[in-house]
Protein backbone atom coordinates (compact mmCIF):
# COMPACT_ATOMS: atom_id res chain seq x y z
CA UNK A 1 0.00 0.00 0.00
CA UNK A 2 1.47 3.35 -1.03
CA UNK A 3 1.60 5.91 1.75
CA UNK A 4 2.34 9.62 1.54
CA UNK A 5 4.55 10.51 4.50
CA UNK A 6 4.97 14.22 5.14
CA UNK A 7 8.20 15.34 6.81
CA UNK A 8 8.15 19.09 7.43
CA UNK A 9 7.56 20.54 3.94
CA UNK A 10 8.61 17.39 2.10
CA UNK A 11 6.41 14.62 0.76
CA UNK A 12 8.08 11.20 0.61
CA UNK A 13 6.33 8.25 -1.03
CA UNK A 14 6.77 4.77 0.40
CA UNK A 15 5.31 1.48 -0.77
CA UNK A 16 4.84 -0.52 2.43
CA UNK A 17 8.26 -1.66 3.67
CA UNK A 18 9.98 -1.32 0.31
CA UNK A 19 11.64 2.00 1.02
CA UNK A 20 11.52 5.36 -0.70
CA UNK A 21 9.89 5.50 -4.10
CA UNK A 22 12.06 6.93 -6.89
CA UNK A 23 11.39 6.77 -10.65
CA UNK A 24 14.88 5.64 -11.72
CA UNK A 25 18.00 4.12 -10.24
CA UNK A 26 21.19 3.28 -12.13
CA UNK A 27 23.58 0.66 -10.79
CA UNK A 28 27.12 0.76 -12.17
CA UNK A 29 28.68 -2.71 -12.07
CA UNK A 30 31.88 -1.88 -13.94
CA UNK A 31 33.79 1.09 -15.33
CA UNK A 32 35.42 -1.08 -17.99
CA UNK A 33 34.16 -0.61 -21.52
CA UNK A 34 35.04 -1.82 -24.99
CA UNK A 35 34.34 1.70 -26.30
CA UNK A 36 35.67 5.13 -25.47
CA UNK A 37 32.78 7.49 -26.17
CA UNK A 38 33.79 11.17 -26.21
CA UNK A 39 31.95 13.11 -23.54
CA UNK A 40 30.82 10.08 -21.53
CA UNK A 41 28.94 11.41 -18.52
CA UNK A 42 30.92 9.09 -16.20
CA UNK A 43 34.45 9.66 -17.57
CA UNK A 44 34.48 6.07 -18.86
CA UNK A 45 36.32 7.26 -21.99
CA UNK A 46 39.42 7.80 -19.83
CA UNK A 47 40.07 4.11 -19.27
CA UNK A 48 38.96 3.55 -15.69
CA UNK A 49 39.13 -0.08 -14.61
CA UNK A 50 36.89 -1.15 -11.73
CA UNK A 51 34.43 -4.02 -11.48
CA UNK A 52 32.11 -4.84 -8.59
CA UNK A 53 32.28 -8.47 -7.51
CA UNK A 54 29.19 -10.66 -7.57
CA UNK A 55 29.42 -11.11 -3.80
CA UNK A 56 29.44 -7.35 -3.21
CA UNK A 57 26.61 -6.80 -5.67
CA UNK A 58 24.54 -9.39 -3.79
CA UNK A 59 25.22 -7.77 -0.43
CA UNK A 60 24.83 -4.19 -1.66
CA UNK A 61 21.60 -4.78 -3.56
CA UNK A 62 20.10 -6.47 -0.51
CA UNK A 63 20.94 -3.37 1.51
CA UNK A 64 19.78 -0.68 -0.91
CA UNK A 65 16.57 -2.49 -1.86
CA UNK A 66 15.46 -2.06 1.76
CA UNK A 67 15.75 1.71 1.39
CA UNK A 68 14.97 2.52 -2.26
CA UNK A 69 12.01 1.47 -4.37
CA UNK A 70 12.72 2.43 -8.00
CA UNK A 71 10.22 1.98 -10.80
CA UNK A 72 13.18 1.28 -13.10
CA UNK A 73 16.62 -0.06 -12.19
CA UNK A 74 19.25 0.09 -14.92
CA UNK A 75 22.35 -2.11 -14.88
CA UNK A 76 25.02 0.03 -16.48
CA UNK A 77 28.76 0.39 -16.95
CA UNK A 78 31.11 0.92 -18.61
CA UNK A 79 29.76 -1.92 -20.65
CA UNK A 80 27.68 -4.21 -18.39
CA UNK A 81 28.02 -7.24 -20.68
CA UNK A 82 31.75 -7.24 -19.92
CA UNK A 83 30.94 -8.47 -16.41
CA UNK A 84 31.41 -12.25 -16.41
CA UNK A 85 28.50 -12.70 -14.00
CA UNK A 86 25.95 -10.56 -15.81
CA UNK A 87 23.31 -13.31 -15.84
CA UNK A 88 23.63 -13.79 -12.08
CA UNK A 89 23.56 -10.02 -11.53
CA UNK A 90 20.25 -9.76 -13.39
CA UNK A 91 18.78 -12.48 -11.20
CA UNK A 92 20.02 -10.76 -8.01
CA UNK A 93 18.56 -7.45 -9.19
CA UNK A 94 15.20 -9.05 -9.93
CA UNK A 95 15.14 -10.78 -6.53
CA UNK A 96 15.84 -7.60 -4.61
CA UNK A 97 14.03 -5.06 -6.77
CA UNK A 98 11.25 -7.48 -7.49
CA UNK A 99 8.68 -5.15 -9.05
CA UNK A 100 11.03 -2.69 -10.78
CA UNK A 101 11.55 -2.78 -14.50
CA UNK A 102 15.05 -4.23 -14.91
CA UNK A 103 17.03 -2.62 -17.73
CA UNK A 104 20.38 -3.51 -19.30
CA UNK A 105 22.09 -0.60 -21.06
CA UNK A 106 24.62 -1.86 -23.61
CA UNK A 107 26.40 -0.93 -26.85
CA UNK A 108 25.49 -4.34 -28.27
CA UNK A 109 28.98 -5.36 -29.40
CA UNK A 110 29.31 -8.13 -26.82
CA UNK A 111 25.92 -9.76 -27.41
CA UNK A 112 27.64 -12.79 -29.02
CA UNK A 113 29.41 -13.35 -25.68
CA UNK A 114 26.04 -13.36 -23.89
CA UNK A 115 23.82 -15.36 -26.26
CA UNK A 116 21.33 -16.37 -23.54
CA UNK A 117 20.63 -12.81 -22.39
CA UNK A 118 17.12 -12.48 -23.85
CA UNK A 119 16.17 -15.92 -22.61
CA UNK A 120 17.35 -15.00 -19.10
CA UNK A 121 15.44 -11.71 -19.17
CA UNK A 122 12.28 -13.45 -20.33
CA UNK A 123 12.48 -15.80 -17.35
CA UNK A 124 12.94 -12.86 -14.97
CA UNK A 125 10.10 -10.82 -16.49
CA UNK A 126 9.47 -7.07 -16.67
CA UNK A 127 12.83 -6.36 -18.30
CA UNK A 128 14.26 -4.06 -20.91
CA UNK A 129 17.41 -4.11 -23.02
CA UNK A 130 18.62 -0.84 -24.52
CA UNK A 131 21.24 -0.87 -27.27
CA UNK A 132 22.96 2.42 -28.06
CA UNK A 133 24.88 3.12 -31.23
CA UNK A 134 27.92 5.30 -30.55
CA UNK A 135 29.33 5.69 -34.05
CA UNK A 136 28.47 6.50 -37.63
CA UNK A 137 31.01 3.97 -38.90
CA UNK A 138 29.07 1.65 -41.21
CA UNK A 139 31.22 -1.40 -40.42
CA UNK A 140 30.62 -1.04 -36.68
CA UNK A 141 26.93 -0.27 -37.12
CA UNK A 142 26.55 -3.32 -39.35
CA UNK A 143 28.16 -5.43 -36.64
CA UNK A 144 25.73 -4.12 -34.05
CA UNK A 145 22.78 -4.67 -36.42
CA UNK A 146 23.96 -8.24 -37.02
CA UNK A 147 24.17 -8.86 -33.28
CA UNK A 148 20.69 -7.45 -32.75
CA UNK A 149 19.22 -9.66 -35.48
CA UNK A 150 21.13 -12.75 -34.37
CA UNK A 151 20.87 -12.51 -30.58
CA UNK A 152 17.72 -10.47 -29.97
CA UNK A 153 15.30 -10.68 -32.89
CA UNK A 154 16.05 -14.11 -34.37
CA UNK A 155 14.26 -16.51 -32.04
CA UNK A 156 11.39 -14.33 -30.88
CA UNK A 157 8.36 -12.68 -32.47
CA UNK A 158 8.79 -9.07 -31.44
CA UNK A 159 5.99 -6.52 -31.81
CA UNK A 160 7.02 -2.97 -32.68
CA UNK A 161 5.61 -0.55 -30.11
CA UNK A 162 7.44 2.64 -31.10
CA UNK A 163 9.78 3.91 -33.80
CA UNK A 164 12.82 2.37 -32.11
CA UNK A 165 11.22 -0.02 -29.62
CA UNK A 166 9.87 -3.57 -29.71
CA UNK A 167 8.27 -5.90 -27.19
CA UNK A 168 8.10 -9.67 -26.76
CA UNK A 169 6.04 -10.85 -23.80
CA UNK A 170 7.36 -8.87 -20.80
CA UNK A 171 10.67 -7.78 -22.36
CA UNK A 172 11.15 -4.49 -24.21
CA UNK A 173 14.01 -3.83 -26.61
CA UNK A 174 14.93 -0.33 -27.77
CA UNK A 175 17.72 1.44 -29.61
CA UNK A 176 19.12 4.95 -29.29
CA UNK A 177 21.48 6.69 -31.68
CA UNK A 178 23.50 9.58 -30.14
CA UNK A 179 25.66 10.22 -33.25
CA UNK A 180 22.47 11.19 -35.10
CA UNK A 181 20.66 12.76 -32.15
CA UNK A 182 21.27 15.51 -29.60
CA UNK A 183 24.23 14.94 -27.28
CA UNK A 184 25.11 17.07 -24.28
CA UNK A 185 28.66 17.64 -23.03
CA UNK A 186 28.83 17.50 -19.24
CA UNK A 187 32.37 18.90 -18.97
CA UNK A 188 34.59 21.18 -21.01
CA UNK A 189 38.23 21.08 -22.02
CA UNK A 190 40.37 24.09 -21.11
CA UNK A 191 44.03 24.11 -22.13
CA UNK A 192 43.97 20.34 -22.47
CA UNK A 193 42.36 19.68 -19.07
CA UNK A 194 38.79 18.82 -18.16
CA UNK A 195 37.11 21.58 -16.21
CA UNK A 196 33.65 22.23 -14.75
CA UNK A 197 31.52 24.84 -16.44
CA UNK A 198 30.87 26.91 -13.31
CA UNK A 199 28.19 28.94 -15.07
CA UNK A 200 26.90 30.16 -11.72
CA UNK A 201 23.32 28.96 -12.22
CA UNK A 202 22.85 25.42 -10.80
CA UNK A 203 19.08 25.64 -11.25
CA UNK A 204 19.42 26.38 -14.95
CA UNK A 205 22.06 23.64 -15.29
CA UNK A 206 19.70 21.18 -13.58
CA UNK A 207 16.79 22.09 -15.84
CA UNK A 208 18.97 21.71 -18.94
CA UNK A 209 20.44 18.36 -17.86
CA UNK A 210 19.46 15.12 -19.57
CA UNK A 211 20.28 12.93 -16.55
CA UNK A 212 18.98 15.13 -13.73
CA UNK A 213 16.64 12.51 -12.29
CA UNK A 214 18.90 9.46 -12.59
CA UNK A 215 20.56 8.78 -9.23
CA UNK A 216 23.29 6.15 -9.47
CA UNK A 217 24.97 3.66 -7.16
CA UNK A 218 28.69 3.34 -7.79
CA UNK A 219 30.95 1.31 -5.48
CA UNK A 220 28.16 1.12 -2.90
CA UNK A 221 27.58 4.86 -2.67
CA UNK A 222 24.47 6.66 -3.87
CA UNK A 223 25.04 9.78 -5.98
CA UNK A 224 22.67 12.41 -7.31
CA UNK A 225 23.59 11.79 -10.95
CA UNK A 226 26.10 10.00 -13.21
CA UNK A 227 28.40 13.01 -13.85
CA UNK A 228 29.20 13.52 -10.14
CA UNK A 229 29.51 9.81 -9.31
CA UNK A 230 32.99 9.25 -10.74
CA UNK A 231 34.46 12.73 -10.38
CA UNK A 232 36.76 11.85 -7.47
CA UNK A 233 37.82 8.57 -9.12
CA UNK A 234 38.74 10.40 -12.29
CA UNK A 235 40.60 13.29 -10.68
CA UNK A 236 42.51 10.91 -8.40
CA UNK A 237 43.73 8.89 -11.38
CA UNK A 238 45.14 12.02 -12.99
CA UNK A 239 46.54 13.52 -9.74
CA UNK A 240 44.17 16.48 -9.84
CA UNK A 241 42.41 16.25 -6.50
CA UNK A 242 43.93 19.63 -5.64
CA UNK A 243 42.45 21.34 -8.70
CA UNK A 244 40.73 24.40 -7.25
CA UNK A 245 38.14 24.52 -10.03
CA UNK A 246 36.85 21.10 -9.00
CA UNK A 247 37.14 21.69 -5.24
CA UNK A 248 33.49 22.73 -4.63
CA UNK A 249 32.26 19.57 -6.30
CA UNK A 250 34.66 17.22 -4.54
CA UNK A 251 32.98 18.22 -1.28
CA UNK A 252 29.94 16.26 -2.41
CA UNK A 253 30.15 12.67 -1.10
CA UNK A 254 26.77 11.21 -1.95
CA UNK A 255 25.40 8.71 0.57
CA UNK A 256 27.24 5.72 1.97
CA UNK A 257 25.51 3.02 3.98
CA UNK A 258 25.83 4.95 7.25
CA UNK A 259 23.12 7.48 6.40
CA UNK A 260 20.30 8.50 8.72
CA UNK A 261 16.66 8.40 7.68
CA UNK A 262 16.69 12.17 7.43
CA UNK A 263 19.73 11.99 5.14
CA UNK A 264 17.92 9.62 2.80
CA UNK A 265 14.70 11.64 2.81
CA UNK A 266 16.66 14.76 1.92
CA UNK A 267 18.45 12.92 -0.89
CA UNK A 268 15.24 11.54 -2.38
CA UNK A 269 13.53 14.91 -2.19
CA UNK A 270 16.48 16.58 -3.92
CA UNK A 271 16.29 14.24 -6.93
CA UNK A 272 13.62 16.56 -8.29
CA UNK A 273 15.49 19.77 -7.47
CA UNK A 274 18.78 21.44 -8.35
CA UNK A 275 21.83 20.99 -6.11
CA UNK A 276 25.04 22.97 -5.86
CA UNK A 277 26.86 20.17 -7.75
CA UNK A 278 24.69 20.92 -10.79
CA UNK A 279 26.95 23.94 -11.32
CA UNK A 280 29.69 21.70 -12.75
CA UNK A 281 27.54 21.15 -15.83
CA UNK A 282 26.52 23.74 -18.44
CA UNK A 283 23.62 26.10 -17.85
CA UNK A 284 23.37 26.73 -21.59
CA UNK A 285 24.38 23.44 -23.25
CA UNK A 286 24.81 23.26 -26.99
CA UNK A 287 23.42 19.90 -28.02
CA UNK A 288 25.22 18.34 -30.97
CA UNK A 289 25.54 14.83 -32.41
CA UNK A 290 27.93 12.69 -30.37
CA UNK A 291 31.43 12.24 -31.90
CA UNK A 292 32.28 8.67 -32.92
CA UNK A 293 33.42 6.34 -30.17
CA UNK A 294 36.84 4.72 -30.25
CA UNK A 295 36.57 0.94 -30.62
CA UNK A 296 39.02 -0.79 -28.27
CA UNK A 297 39.10 -4.19 -29.95
CA UNK A 298 39.08 -5.76 -33.38
CA UNK A 299 35.53 -6.45 -34.50
CA UNK A 300 36.44 -9.84 -35.94
CA UNK A 301 37.33 -10.99 -32.42
CA UNK A 302 33.73 -10.68 -31.34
Amino acid sequence: MIQSVKANWKTILRDGDRGHWIPYLEWMITTSCDLACPGCDRFIDFGHNWTESLEKIQHNMEFWSEHLDPDNITIIGGEPLIHPKIYEICKIARTNFDHSQLEIFTNGLLLPKRPKLINKLLKLGNCKISVTYHTKDKIVRNKIDYNINQYIFKDYRWRQIDQNAWQYKTVIFETTDPPYEDWQEYRQEVSGELKPYNDGNPEKSYNACGVNQFPIIYNNRLYKCPPISMLKTHLKKYNRLNDLDWAPYLKYKGLGTDFTENDLEEFVDNIFKPHAVCGMCPANPINTPQPDAVIKHRLEKI
